[in-house]
């Protein structure tokens, strides 16, 4: 009788535990719920990036900019006059571009946090490129200096998108001595959303 108790009374406690676990990971599922729809505004994503790359996030601000090829970026722009444009670039997932409707709208954005460096071996990359084309250009008759650039993503970063090419790739290259210099990172950190989705939010000011 005594192993019959002891046996009975495992197995309720087995039981009572497992209820508990089960209760556990139902409240963490619902933490992960709260987390993923997090919205975290574009001025807040811009000031601590580093954390969240490679992470699935949402983000919210006003779309000043699609490119035009194809409407496959959109920048979005957070409060004040002079603020920094975010890239977000469409996946196929979505579509594989931003609708001319969600210009100067207000954007909730979702996908992955992307870091993009510039170093030494990208400038001279894009130096290589550009003298090719100048190249192209020449033998075709066009303007041979005339260097096409998205001023809003220039802008985004911190480039004068009035300054030419030379000019900009000289400010990386300083720019890149600066860091390096101050920590020890040879290279510039760019970021961008790999957009799997996106929702036009409504004004209800």
């Amino acid at each position: 009788m005594k192993v019959i108790k002891f046996f009975a009374l495992s197995a309720l406690i087995l039981g009572f535990a497992s209820c508990q676990s089960g209760q556990k990971d139902e409240n963490a599922q619902d933490s992960t719920a709260v987390a993923e729809v997090a919205v975290i505004s574009v001025d807040d994503l811009l000031a601590n990036p580093d954390s969240l790359v490679g992470q699935t996030i949402t983000i919210e601000g006003v779309c000043s900019h699609l490119c035009k090829h194809g409407g496959r970026k959109a920048f979005l722009v957070g409060a004040g006059e002079n603020a920094t444009p975010f890239r977000c670039e469409a996946t196929e997932e979505m579509g594989g571009s931003f609708p001319q409707e969600t210009i100067k709208k207000n954007l909730r954005v979702t996908g992955v946090l992307v870091e993009d460096r510039i170093d030494e071996e990208y400038v001279k990359s894009m130096e290589e490129q550009n003298a090719a084309a100048e190249k192209v250009a020449k033998k075709e008759g066009n303007d041979a200096n005339k260097e096409e650039s998205c001023e809003t993503e220039t802008k985004a970063q911190g480039q004068d998108a009035a300054a030419s090419f030379a000019n900009r790739m000289a400010d990386y290259r300083a720019r890149i001595a600066e860091r390096q210099a101050k920590e020890g990172k040879p290279y510039l950190s760019f970021y961008h959303l790999d957009a799997k989705k996106y929702e036009i939010v409504n004004d209800e000011k």
